[in-house]
This record gives structure tokens, C-alpha cells and sequence, in this order.
């Protein structure tokens, strides 16, 4: 037996090899069958280390020398003619017909290797150039998926998968700025121990594309998402437009780093310049006196400067992706206010009206900068106080994007997450780094 090579002929090649030979799958259908054989300890037999022995050895008897079969050329042959029988078995009609003439399983597996070798390295390089100039552009994000993920097969498909991590990066990167919000939420989120997988960021990218397309279609919004806001005119229809009633507020806007505005006021309509609330001074509001946090500070009048921090439950905002105007339940919730003296309501999912009683401006106060809130609408029947998605979309350079647990929004020019609300009892809440809200001076 030592002498004797392997032959395990009662092996199914067809149930270890998969796949039949292509111009598009050597390289897998080579890992498949060099597995089946070094399982088999014959790998030997196709690359070479394994070579045929003597046809004959020589035998002496007295004076003469006679030619004898070698058994162990035999054993050989037989192996090699059952490997040999396994590769036609993996080999399509159009393939077999270059090999067919081949004597042993080396030449089989050599010819095979020289023909299908050089086409596999060109497809892919043709695949993965594909890949890289991939972009979404005017394709529906299924369509853009569908196409990614068929190249990605395809690679896998001829022995080049694609990891994780680069399909990721490929698939953010042909996506657009569209989806810039997205991209950044799951670019922070790669770092951590556990990144997500390239399924999960389909996933998550998927549930974004919902959301566009529903903010595209404003039909699509459900009439029974809680809190859901919009502008009624006279109990009549829904008002889009900018509600030009009288003094509302309006502040002037610069822009300070973050991509974000910052807050400033600007003198009231009447032409008056403000007088600040804490050092007494005018030209300026408490929001912006250089000695708001100075607890060292000892103005003239200390009562009103104690009034100028009123502690309220507006440090929370809902944020709501079906209303279309910021609300509020109190004026003492806004850094300026006016009284609302139009017709306008605001119309809530459950069919109510509820009337607007002031009109003015807020901030969110973040350790990136200050969000503000322009024309927000006072109704004292809400219970919480509500930030409209497509207001603060349409207002400022940023994102908002809604996972399980979180809302994020992000400054698009950056790229950075600017603040995080975590999701309570089923609402997504984004709050203020400072509790105070400031009493207008009108």
C-alpha cells in the first residue's frame, strides 16, 4: 500500500464543485476544486509536486534484464485519470471541447489556467472600475442598489470579494449630496466596536430614501402622525405662504463657523433700539450681553436682571417631519414675541383648530453653536412644544436624519452632527444645553 496512491472514487464531485466552468467564474470555480483536491491530499497531482512514475522497472534474471509494468505507474495513472475524470465533470460542453485531448490532469489544469486566467484579471478590472465610477445621479435608489450589489456578486463571483467596509465606502460615495446627512450619521458610526454591516447601511440608507421621497410628495404624509401641524386660514384649507401679519419679530442673521446662523436682533419695527435686561444698556437683548453667564456681575437692577432667566419647559423641542411651522405652547418659551393679531390657525391631526396668540423667534443652544427658530407660533392649547423638519430644512444648511433611538441634525456644509435628541415614549426630542429662556423687551 505504500507504494499505492489515493483513489477515492466514491467521491461526488458534483456535490464539493458547485459551479461549472466559466469565462466569468475560473477563479471560484479554481478555490472549489483545489479544496476538493487537497482535502484529498491529490493537489499534488494538477500542480506539479506529484509527477508519474517509471512506466516499467527493469527486473534481472541471471544474465538478462527484462522489462517489467510498474504497479506503482498504474496506481498513478489511475489517480491521475480520476482527477483528470473530475475536472470534464465541472466543465461545460464549450470548455470541454479545448481540453478533451489532454492525456493527464496536469495538461487539463495547466490549459485551463492559461485560457481563463488572463480573461478573469481583465473582468475584474472592468468590474471594479465599474464599481468605482458607479454613481446614483437620476437612478431610483433601488435601481442604484440593485446595480451595486450585482456588481459586488460579480467580483465575489470570480474569487475577488469586495469587504465590508470598502463596499461601504463605494456605496456612500456614489450616493450624492443628497444624502450627505445619512452618509455622515454611518461614517461617525464605522469607528465604533461593533460598525454596522453593508446590509445595515442599506438598510439605514434605504429608510432615509423613504423619508425624501415622502418629503417630495407632501400627499404622502399620514393625517394621524401625532402631532402633525399645518397652516389653516379661516378653518378653510391649508396656508403655505408667510403669514404677513403685523410685527413679527424678525431678527438679522450672520454667519458664525459652524455653518449654522447665529442669532442677532435687530431693531424693533417701530425704529426703537432694545435695552438689555441686565446691564441696562442699549442697543442690544439679554440673549446677547456679554455678561449673561457672569455670576460676578452686579447690575443696576437686579430684579430685572433675575427676571431675564426664567426657567420654562421649553428646553424641549419635538421634532415633527409632518408640521410645517414651529410651535409652542407660551410666549415666555421664545427669546422675542409679538403678538399675533391674523386670522391664521393651525390645523392638528385630530381635525381641531387651535388658534395662534403670538408669533416670534427661539434658539437651540448646542456646544456646536446656536440653532435658531424663526417664526415660531404660540397656541396655548399644545401640550409640547414642536420643531417643524421642512422649517429648519428650509432655513438653515442642515439635515435631519431618525434612526431607532436618536435624531440627528447635521450642518450639511461640514458634515458634522450638530446635536442628538434621543427617542422618548415614542417621540424624538432634541433639548437645550441651557435651560434659560429670555423675556422679550417688547
Amino acid at each position: 500500500m505504500a507504494d499505492s496512491y489515493p483513489f477515492p472514487d466514491s467521491i461526488h464531485v458534483s456535490s464539493t464543485v458547485t459551479i461549472k466552468i466559466t469565462s466569468n467564474n475560473y477563479l471560484l470555480w479554481k478555490t472549489q476544486f483545489e479544496s476538493l483536491l487537497s482535502c484529498q491530499k491529490l493537489i499534488g497531482f494538477v500542480n506539479g509536486t506529484v509527477t508519474a512514475p517509471p512506466r516499467f522497472t527493469s527486473t534481472r534474471t541471471g544474465e538478462s534484464i527484462t522489462e517489467v509494468p510498474n504497479p506503482r505507474f498504474e496506481s498513478w495513472f489511475c489517480t491521475d485519470q480520476l482527477i483528470r475524470f473530475w475536472l470534464f465533470g465541472t466543465l461545460s460542453e464549450e470548455v470541454l471541447g479545448y481540453v478533451h485531448t489532454l492525456s493527464t490532469s496536469r495538461d487539463v489544469w495547466m490549459s485551463l489556467a492559461e485560457n481563463f486566467n488572463k480573461s478573469s484579471i481583465s473582468r475584474e478590472f472592468a468590474l471594479r472600475r465599474n464599481l468605482w465610477v458607479l454613481e446614483k445621479k437620476d437612478m431610483t435608489f433601488a435601481a442604484y442598489s440593485r446595480e451595486f450589489i450585482s456588481i459586488c456578486d460579480a467580483l465575489s463571483s470570480i474569487g475577488k470579494p469586495i469587504d465590508d467596509s470598502m463596499k461601504i465606502f463605494q456605496f456612500l460615495n456614489g450616493l450624492g449630496r443628497d444624502y450627505d446627512p445619512i452618509t455622515t450619521v454611518i461614517q461617525s458610526s464605522l469607528g465604533k466596536l461593533s460598525p454596522p454591516s453593508f446590509t445595515d447601511v442599506v438598510s439605514e440608507v434605504d429608510s432615509f430614501d423613504a423619508k425624501l421621497r415622502s418629503y417630495e410628495n407632501a400627499d404622502s404624509v399620514s393625517p394621524h402622525v401625532a402631532f402633525q401641524t399645518s397652516y389653516g386660514s379661516n378653518n378653510r384649507g391649508n396656508f403655505r405662504g408667510r403669514n404677513r401679519g403685523q410685527n413679527r419679530g424678525r431678527g438679522g442673521y450672520s454667519s458664525r463657523g459652524r455653518g449654522f446662523t447665529q442669532y442677532q436682533t435687530t431693531p424693533t419695527n417701530n425704529g426703537e433700539r432694545p435695552t438689555c435686561q441686565i446691564c441696562g444698556r442699549i442697543g442690544h437683548t439679554a440673549a446677547n450681553c456679554y455678561n449673561r453667564f457672569n455670576n460676578n456681575y452686579q447690575g443696576g437692577d437686579m430684579a430685572q436682571a433675575f427676571n431675564s432667566l426664567y426657567v420654562t419647559d421649553g428646553n424641549e423641542w419635538v421634532t415633527d417631519s409632518g408640521a410645517t411651522a414651529h410651535i409652542t405652547s407660551t410666549p415666555t418659551n421664545l427669546q422675542s414675541a409679538s403678538s399675533y393679531e391674523g386670522n391664521d390657525v393651525v390645523l392638528v391631526g385630530d381635525g381641531a383648530y387651535l388658534p395662534i396668540t403670538h408669533l416670534g423667534s427661539a434658539t437651540i443652544i448646542t456646544p456646536a453653536g446656536i440653532i435658531p427658530l424663526n417664526e415660531v407660533l404660540v397656541c396655548p392649547e399644545m401640550k409640547k412644544s414642536l420643531l417643524s423638519v421642512s422649517k429648519l430644512c428650509d432655513d438653515y444648511p442642515c439635515g435631519v436624519y431618525f434612526d431607532s433611538t436618536n435624531v440627528y441634525v447635521i450642518d450639511i456644509k461640514n458634515q458634522k452632527v450638530v446635536v442628538k435628541g434621543p427617542r422618548s415614549d415614542g417621540l424624538y426630542v432634541l433639548k437645550n444645553q441651557e435651560f434659560a429662556a429670555y423675556f422679550s423687551n417688547r
